[in-house]
């Protein structure tokens, strides 16, 4: 079961009271901010697909060498 199957399934045997006050509780933690751009949304689908990803590296040694190379 995924995260957000639990947790549906956990509100879905919330009581109208408990249904309130996790309502109250949270509301106030999720803004318009917390919804990613259309960039953002674009570059997880990107990474979701394994598209336009950077190249791997087998070592922290080889990740500087090609950070510091000049382009």
């Amino acid at each position: 079961m995924s995260t957000r199957e639990l947790a549906y399934s956990i509100v879905d045997r919330l009581t109208d009271e408990q249904l309130e006050g996790f309502i109250l509780m949270f509301k106030d933690t999720l803004s318009d901010e917390d919804v990613p751009n259309a960039e953002t949304r674009a570059v997880l689908d990107d990474v979701m697909n394994g598209r336009n990803m950077s190249r791997t590296f087998t070592s922290v040694k080889e990740l500087m060498e090609d950070l510091n190379a000049e382009d």
